[in-house]
């Protein structure tokens, strides 16, 4: 068996980008882009060092798990930039916005 042919990768590249998973930040992403995909990032390592489930986090943030799972996955689009902010609080309560 060798490998796909083009016509064969353009269908799986088609069916999978359908598929939901883990967003990457793009390339050319704007400054608030890349703030937003930092507090994504910010949550989960949150989880992720203090070893709490998708659920146990969605329960500590007050949100569904399918909402964690769409930060995790940073599919954020339906999230406000306000809404982020106010959930990175409630793991770091003592932040400080700084604008440099």
């Amino acid at each position: 068996m060798g490998f796909p042919n083009e016509k064969e990768l353009a269908k799986v590249r088609t069916r999978l980008s359908k598929k939901p998973g883990f967003l990457m930040l793009s390339p050319n992403a704007d400054e608030l882009e890349k703030f937003r995909f930092q507090i994504c990032q910010e949550l989960l390592k949150y989880a992720s060092q203090h070893e709490l489930s998708a659920v146990a986090m969605a329960k500590l943030l007050d949100i569904t798990k399918a909402d964690i799972s769409r930060i995790f996955n940073h599919r954020i689009t339906r999230f406000s930039t306000d809404k982020l902010v106010r959930l990175y609080s409630k793991i770091h309560p003592n932040y400080h916005l700084k604008i440099t």
